[in-house]
């Protein structure tokens, strides 16, 4: 069973990325935290396969809400989504054991073929 954590302050972009990671994308479960708190609690009770965050969060930083999660499963794939992308931001994100980084003002249909891949769901 592949689990994706959508962690996002705006419900818009929560709803966008859930409808991306329907069922039919090959995620049997989409779950949504507002914050760092939900999504720590959700990470140690769920273990989800992938977590896909934002880059300011309520509390906390995306950057650091990644190294908290990544003590918590060290093996954990972690997409971080920012509206202000650069070069830089992506080196620090790498640093902290994300994944991938993604612009929120791009097609996000790359971030589920991605996720795919990373979290290997066949075709």
């Amino acid at each position: 069973m592949s689990t994706v954590l959508i962690v996002e302050n705006d419900s818009s972009t929560r709803e966008l990325l859930r409808a991306l990671f329907d069922p039919a994308s090959g995620f049997d479960t989409c779950l949504e935290a507002g914050d760092g708190v939900q999504a720590v609690d959700m990470t140690l009770q769920l273990l989800p396969n992938l977590v896909v965050l934002g880059f300011s969060l309520s509390g906390t930083t995306g950057l650091q809400l990644a190294r908290r999660l990544k003590t918590i499963t060290p093996q954990l794939p972690i997409f971080m989504l920012t509206e202000d992308y650069t070069a830089s931001l992506e080196k620090d994100a790498l640093t902290c054991g994300i994944t991938a980084v993604f612009s929120k003002l791009d097609d996000l249909a790359p971030v589920v073929a991605n996720a795919r891949a990373v979290c290997g769901i066949d075709s």
